[in-house]
């Protein structure tokens, strides 16, 4: 069985390490999230954690709810919001241990994800993704648009691509170009409204795997 908790916990550690790496600038712009630096992707991701914790999920995944926890970071070095992060992470990541993989509780495992490949892209490294993730990715991924598929009244769709590029197409971190070369069963133009979850990439991020 898919372990989340799992998941989350080997990115938590990977990204914390690269956060607080020598000679990072927490004020660098992370194409993916224009408006943030790598300190408010931290911040973000700690927030997330804190907030799942201790039941603040008012408003989720809403931009008010996001800015919130930016906002709330904004005082502390990347060094104390990772110290943060660990005590509410452990105990999110008991509850995704026990959860449905393909229920909500995988938005937060995909969250975190996210955002380790947007900083790792802003970093200028490359995508690293194992596969137990990526088929766990693609398959959720997959659901939720079949799902947001049919709330449409649209006819079914199959999409024949690697699970990398419907993940991060689904998010947002593709250009609709991107997105519309990918093996679609049929004309992609009705589906790109329900397939974008966070909107088109205004260009390419020109990820490196």
């Amino acid at each position: 069985m898919t372990d989340l908790g799992g998941m989350y916990r080997a990115a938590r550690v990977r990204t914390s390490a690269l956060v607080t790496a020598d000679g990072v600038d927490p004020d660098l712009v992370v194409a993916a999230t224009p408006e943030w630096t790598v300190h408010d992707v931290v911040a973000h991701l700690v927030g997330v954690a804190t907030d799942a914790a201790t039941g603040n999920m008012a408003g989720a995944p809403g931009d008010e709810w996001t800015a919130a926890q930016v906002r709330r970071g904004a005082g502390k070095s990347i060094a104390e919001l990772v110290d943060e992060w660990g005590p509410h992470a452990e105990l999110m990541e008991g509850f995704l241990s026990g959860a449905d993989p393909y229920s909500g509780a995988g938005a937060g495992v995909l969250d975190i994800h996210t955002h380790e490949a947007d900083l790792r892209t802003a970093m200028g490294l490359p995508l690293e993704f194992d596969e137990e993730f990526l088929a766990f990715a693609g398959e959720w991924v997959r659901r939720a648009f079949r799902s947001r598929v049919d709330e449409a009244g649209l006819s079914p769709v199959e999409l024949d691509c690697d699970d990398l590029s419907v993940f991060r197409g689904l998010f947002g971190r593709r250009t609709e170009a991107e997105v519309c070369a990918l093996g679609w069963s049929s004309d992609p133009a009705p589906y790109l409204d329900v397939f974008f979850v966070f909107g088109r990439a205004p260009e390419s991020l020109g990820e490196r795997v």
